[in-house]
């Protein structure tokens, strides 16, 4: 078996005692050391700037113009974090509970508990680097339930919480450039990772605009390239989310960490013709504010207007031959101003559809998001065929899970 490198001791206190036995590094001898950064998104942005922060010099690398159009901006729902503002239970264990149970039972529950751990300092840094969360009318951070919780742990901004995020972790990265701590590469495409005795000590790169092949040395490479959601026909990634890089380091021996995770999200505009290269995501805000539900007849043809409440079905119970799911804002909001408010903010990313349509149901079918970052500490290498799952399986898809053994064997 592969060693995961998970720190002894019991499992609450693993990483706060790796950290203590940790050698550190004095703030003279931070300067003496080079980090590359491959990956402008939110962890790469983030990563970078807080590296510059602690005295490090950085190289950040980006095959986008600026690290402004990575594609964490599409990232909509929120953040869970175990602060416990609304004092209704939550607790770092329940939310690594929650986790694990999320995912199936099928994560590293070590690393599962170090992101309950630093999952409230994750929003401090967020709020320092000028992240607009949603407050409540005292002006302190809001929150909402989401994902199927039973607390209200997730801080959102609106349905833009990745656009809000990309900033804040943008503005940062700007300031550590400014300051000369980062130097920023962009429109650079990895084409090969430059390994050293087993570590990784540089990378090689091809600057789009000359042509031009340029390498670079450093003490430690840091890859935060996405994930592999374009491996299917259709996903919400645009084109160039193509893990590309992860290929590059997948060549010099790095392992694919878990292929079988993969979020199948609901609610997406379905496909209009051929001519789409990515899909749309519904906003998210929704969440909790209204409801998503399927013809309980078979393939009904019938607009959705035209179908009563008591022909419809809660999706989730049952799965029918309908190829669309629907939503509709919940009884409960009862005006029709209320009504209309919480239509316009699901389709906040769809605004070529006519707002009368959009006033009553908005139609979505099954798309594939994002998928589990990769590592060097799998059972399984990424020179594996990779699946492609057609579009009926994503159809039948109605929540977040791991493809089945005859769409791996695809």
């Amino acid at each position: 078996m592969l060693d995961g490198k998970v720190p002894g001791g019991p499992l609450s206190a693993k990483w706060e005692r790796y950290k203590f036995e940790m050698k550190l590094v004095s703030p003279a001898n931070k300067r003496k050391f080079t980090v590359i950064v491959v990956g402008t998104g939110l962890a790469g942005a983030s990563a970078a700037a807080t590296l510059g922060e602690l005295g490090y010099n950085v190289l950040s690398f980006t095959i986008l113009d600026s690290p402004r159009r990575s594609h964490s901006i599409a990232a909509q729902g929120g953040i869970n974090a175990a602060k416990n503002y609304q004092n209704d239970g939550d607790s770092v264990f329940r939310l690594f509970y929650d986790t694990i149970k999320g995912g199936d039972f099928r994560a590293r529950e070590a690393n599962v508990h170090r992101l309950a751990e630093v999952s409230g300092n994750i929003i401090d840094q967020c709020v320092q680097q000028g992240v607009p969360f949603a407050r409540d009318y005292g002006g302190l951070l809001d929150n909402r339930s989401f994902g199927g919780a039973q607390v209200s742990r997730t801080f959102y901004a609106r349905g833009q919480t990745g656009q809000q995020l990309l900033i804040g972790a943008y503005q940062s990265l700007m300031r550590q450039v400014q300051l000369g701590q980062v130097t920023l590469f962009p429109r650079r495409e990895m084409l090969d990772l430059v390994v050293v005795n087993g570590k990784a000590r540089g990378i090689v790169c091809r600057n789009v605009i000359s042509g031009a092949l340029e390498r670079y040395a450093a003490d430690a490479v840091l890859l935060a390239t996405g994930g592999y959601g374009n491996t299917y026909y259709l996903s919400t990634n645009a084109q160039n989310s193509n893990a590309s890089a992860v290929w590059r380091c997948a060549r010099r021996g790095a392992l694919f960490a878990n292929p079988s995770f993969v979020q199948i999200h609901p609610t997406c505009i379905p496909v209009t013709g051929d001519h789409q290269s990515k899909l749309t995501l519904m906003s998210e805000s929704l969440r909790n504010d209204g409801r998503v539900w399927v013809p309980k007849k078979a393939w009904d043809t019938r607009a959705p207007n035209q179908i009563p409440e008591a022909e419809r079905e809660a999706w989730g119970f049952r799965r029918p031959g309908s190829p669309f799911i629907w939503t509709s804002p919940t009884p409960f909001a009862a005006s029709e101003r209320t009504r209309f408010a919480i239509a316009t903010a699901i389709s906040s990313t769809c605004t070529r559809r006519s707002r009368a349509r959009i006033r009553t149901r908005l139609p979505c079918a099954s798309t594939r998001p994002y998928t589990t970052s990769w590592g060097a500490c799998g059972s399984t290498t990424i020179s594996c065929r990779p699946f492609r799952a057609c579009t009926s399986w994503a159809r039948r898809t109605s929540r977040t899970t791991a493809p089945t053994a005859s769409a791996r064997a695809r």
